[in-house]
């Protein structure tokens, strides 16, 4: 691990009192790690972290509740933006817990501990070794970024940054484990009934996190697989939904061996895909010079 100074310890972030959670968890032995907006704050998106996300072996999920309890948190209904009545998979919102701090404001950000076979997370003793590191400087556990990527996939300026330390080691992983969010975003369009507002949040990270390390750290989406790699050249283009729905299939199939990489591009239907790209480039350079120069 390369040594050098971080410019912000985590510690002094405003976020503090919610990251020191995490260190709770790790001093109790629970198999965890953060997700969700403090991941993306973490690598400097201007975001403000609204609700701590605690992924959590499923079989620790109630010894994880019992020491949020214990420091001093109590449950709560949890956001109601995210309750969907039409769903048949976690219909009144995220699975778990949620809580929050006494007499906290409205605003205030609450905490989610959520099972980790929802989140497409493995967090085995092996795999938590493997795909997961605590931060330098604390004992906040975080995952690799390959790692985070993948899960969210299958249901679905340094100054800014918490910790530069932390960052560096973020993207400085190259395990290429089970892939999260492209997981969670793949299961969520292809099976029926599940919760369309939970999907849309973990699409929005797919979308943030492919888009910065496209921009800041182009190497670390060259280390996919090449299954993934098909995914993440398709499916931030704005497709037809059932163009759409098969790049979620063709990932899949390539996961279970059943299509090989070359099939799956020779299946789609390049022409069209090009023209939208190059449509949606256009309008994002006419954007871009539309803007007035500052200064």
């Amino acid at each position: 691990m390369v040594d050098f100074e971080a410019k912000k310890p985590l510690q002094e972030s405003s976020g503090w009192y919610l990251f020191h959670l995490s260190e709770c968890l790790e001093d109790r032995l629970i198999k965890h790690c953060i997700a969700g907006d403090a991941i993306l704050t973490t690598l400097g998106h201007p975001l403000v972290i609204c609700q701590l996300y605690l992924v959590v072996a499923d079989e620790q999920l109630e010894d994880a509740l019992a020491v949020m309890l214990q420091q001093g948190l109590e449950q709560s209904q949890g956001p109601a933006v995210y309750v969907d009545r039409d769903a048949t998979v976690a219909p009144l919102g995220w699975p778990g817990y949620t809580l929050k701090r006494p007499r906290a404001s409205f605003l205030a950000p609450e905490v989610s501990l959520v099972p980790s076979s929802f989140w497409h997370m493995d967090l085995s003793e092996a795999s938590l070794l493997k795909n997961t590191f605590l931060h330098p400087t604390t004992r906040c556990r975080f995952p690799t970024r390959l790692f985070y990527i993948d899960g969210i996939c299958y249901v679905l300026d340094a100054s800014s940054i918490h910790s530069f330390l932390a960052l560096k080691l973020l993207l400085s992983r190259s395990d290429t484990p089970h892939l999260a969010l492209i997981n969670a975003i793949i299961e969520s369009t292809l099976k029926p009934g599940h919760n369309m507002r939970i999907y849309g949040y973990l699409e929005m990270q797919y979308l943030y996190l492919v888009n910065w390390l496209s921009a800041f750290s182009p190497d670390t989406l060259l280390k996919l697989p090449p299954g993934n790699r098909f995914f993440v050249d398709l499916y931030g283009t704005p497709l037809p939904p059932a163009t759409r729905r098969r790049v979620c299939l063709n990932r899949q199939r390539i996961q279970l061996g059943l299509l090989t990489v070359e099939d799956a591009w020779g299946s789609m239907p390049i022409k069209f895909i090009n023209t939208i790209k190059k449509i949606e480039a256009e309008r994002m350079d006419k954007m871009r010079r539309s803007i007035p120069e500052v200064g």
